[in-house]
């Protein structure tokens, strides 16, 4: 996801090009807020419960670690390692304290493509959970497990947002080709709305990931659902 060759004339254009093109990756809404919330690190670590006087310390609770940041419990936390060691991001293989979350997520952008970043985000969200799982006392996924359950998340979400498009593409060229038309209007407002929900059945470790494609006027064109064991 690089912005090198818009060329902007200063560094507030860079970032706001960069922004824009943040947040118009196809994954979920609140998956991407989770992102902008570490990038601007106010995720709730321990840095920040300790500046706002509701942690007594700065030190990590899961590995007492000296300064819970947002990189650290996303990047360099040793469970979180497990899980990007299995993962595709070399760059991420070694522990680097001193690189914040900011910095990681702006480098990550520039040497992966865009569906790469987008995957490199979701695991990123899926460490989060696994890490608040613990802070609450809660039995976590292996890392085996969580990578298959990002790696499918990931598959899904694509597929559901090109599945329509190429299909919408298909029939769009049919139809322009015999009327005349061109259809690539009508084609991008046909779907309009992702849905993506998650639940865990703990009798059973399995988890129930579902998600629906409604149109404009929310009818459902897509509906999709998937067990995942934990």
């Amino acid at each position: 996801m690089t912005v090198d060759k818009f060329q902007p004339s200063s560094a507030s254009d860079v970032f706001s090009l960069w922004w824009k093109q943040f947040w118009a990756l196809k994954i979920p809404r609140n998956i991407l807020h989770f992102a902008w919330r570490g990038y601007h690190e106010i995720l709730p670590t321990r840095n920040g419960l300790f500046r706002r006087n509701i942690a007594s310390s700065t030190s990590c609770q899961l590995c007492e670690f000296g300064g819970e940041s947002n990189a650290h419990a996303i990047f360099w936390f040793p469970v979180a390692q497990g899980i990007w060691n299995l993962m595709e991001f070399s760059f991420l293989h070694e522990v680097k304290e001193e690189i914040d979350f900011k910095n990681v997520l702006l480098y990550a952008s520039e040497v992966v493509g865009r569906e790469a970043f987008a995957k490199f985000i979701i695991c990123s969200s899926a460490i989060w959970t696994e890490r608040n799982k613990i802070t609450h006392g809660q039995q976590i996924r292996q890392p085996q497990f969580v990578v298959e359950w990002i790696i499918s998340y990931y598959e899904l979400i694509f597929s559901m947002k090109e599945g329509p498009k190429k299909s919408s593409q298909t029939n769009g060229r049919s139809r322009g080709a015999s009327a005349g038309i061109s259809t690539s209007a009508q084609e991008e407002r046909l779907y309009s709305k992702l849905m993506v929900d998650a639940a865990v059945l703990s009798t059973t470790s399995i988890v129930g990931l579902g998600t629906v494609v409604l149109s404009e006027d929310n009818k459902v064109h897509v509906a999709l659902s998937k067990p995942l064991k934990c």
